[in-house]
């Protein structure tokens, strides 16, 4: 505990989407604010999310899951921990390689709730016929690893980014008046369904909820998602916004064609091409379920309609 008799709850990534969501749901609740501290952890607290985080009254500590003596600091006193790790440095031996350390030294401070964000197990899951899903898979080894440590822990795994989709998928065509196509990668089709959240806006809300009930929490894989949308009804969502917007499957060639044209690395581009195959052939979660996770989450969460108007507000898709 806490000197001010909180219980502190330590979050990784404190400045990042998910890490960000955490914060600002257990700052921004003043139920929940009187029960957990926030600590939040950040390469750089001088950026100006850290020191927003600061203002708003959580802890804000530097620390680098590379260095042992950095997380046994950061997790010090704590209760729980949110983990999540960076999939943007495309470097995914390191993500296992930290959260698997967090793991560690969770386990020898006691710490009563780990909530550890992950992904599917896809090459576990496809029976070795998709491997090339790395930022995934490097994720879900830790899984069986937090297991092993008989730790108290949630496991969660969240869904698409709404942004993610206009960020990725949608391109402009040629014409005028302005019309932009929604692309996915064979055999993606228009009838694949996606689980999909604005993770900026909801993830917290689901911790909140974690961490509130323990004892129905604890030892348990949670699925996150607003809902399941098919292709088709993103489509349409993007139409009833206002944008002109059609949908093709395209040979994965000229799907990675494009992603590099964004300057994305070869492997992810064939990465996320086998993450949409999966997708396709398996399903998001495979065989879970988003509804015990929904009951769980403690307000309303953001519509897909409510998501894309928010993301398409900040963009200006004619320069994508």
């Amino acid at each position: 505990m806490s000197s001010d008799n909180r219980n502190v709850l330590v979050v990784f990534g404190a400045t990042g989407v998910q890490g960000g969501s955490v914060s600002k749901a257990i700052l921004s609740d003043p139920d929940i604010s009187r029960q957990f501290k926030v600590r939040a952890i950040t390469r750089d607290p001088s950026k100006p999310a850290a020191l927003a985080l600061a203002q708003q009254g959580a802890e804000v500590v530097k620390a680098s899951l590379d260095k042992k003596k950095d997380v046994y600091a950061a997790l010090q006193g704590a209760y729980a921990v949110y983990l999540v790790t960076n999939m943007e440095a495309f470097d995914y031996a390191a993500e296992t390689r930290q959260a698997k350390l967090v793991a560690d030294v969770a386990k020898e401070l006691d710490i009563k709730h780990l909530i550890w964000s992950s992904l599917p197990h896809v090459s576990q899951i496809t029976g070795g016929k998709l491997t090339s899903v790395v930022h995934w898979d490097g994720k879900a080894v830790v899984d069986d690893y937090i297991r092993s440590l008989a730790i108290p822990h949630t496991i969660i795994n969240i869904g698409v980014y709404t942004p993610f989709i206009v960020d990725f998928f949608l391109a402009p065509l040629s014409t005028d008046p302005p019309a932009f196509s929604l692309s996915l990668p064979e055999p993606a089709n228009i009838n694949t369904v996606l689980p999909v959240v604005d993770a900026a806006a909801d993830v917290g809300k689901f911790v909140k909820g974690i961490l509130l009930c323990p004892e129905e929490t604890i030892g348990k894989r949670l699925d996150i998602a607003e809902g399941y949308y098919t292709v088709k009804e993103i489509v349409e969502t993007l139409n009833k916004l206002g944008r002109s917007v059609g949908f093709q499957t395209v040979p994965k060639e000229t799907f990675k064609a494009a992603l590099a044209s964004r300057g994305l690395p070869e492997f992810f581009q064939e990465d996320l091409c086998q993450v949409l195959q999966y997708i396709e052939e398996y399903g998001y979660f495979h065989n879970g379920t988003v509804e015990e996770a929904r009951e769980i989450a403690s307000e309303p969460l953001i519509s897909l309609e409510e998501a894309f108007r928010s993301k398409l507000e900040l963009v200006n898709l004619d320069d994508k």
